[in-house]
């Protein structure tokens, strides 16, 4: 009977930790989705439907804007 109180009690804090995890990542994610500065207006406007280009630079080394340079 030990083993089933000490097996439940570490399922429950289990899904506690998770529980807690969870609603920390969804409020950090709400917490940073917009600057602070900007209004809930401001955000509509923003996701209104505009047309936009992007442009996508290639660059030679994977990962890299330039090749390194080695200095004496």
């Amino acid at each position: 009977m030990n083993a089933l109180n000490g097996t439940v009690k570490s399922v429950v804090c289990g899904i506690a930790a998770m529980v807690i995890t969870v609603g920390m990542s969804v409020s950090m994610v709400q917490a940073t989705a917009t600057d602070p500065w900007i209004s809930a207006h401001d955000v509509a406007v923003a996701h209104a439907a505009v047309a936009s280009l992007s442009v996508r630079s290639e660059h030679a080394w994977f990962g890299q804007p330039s090749p390194a340079v080695l200095v004496d």
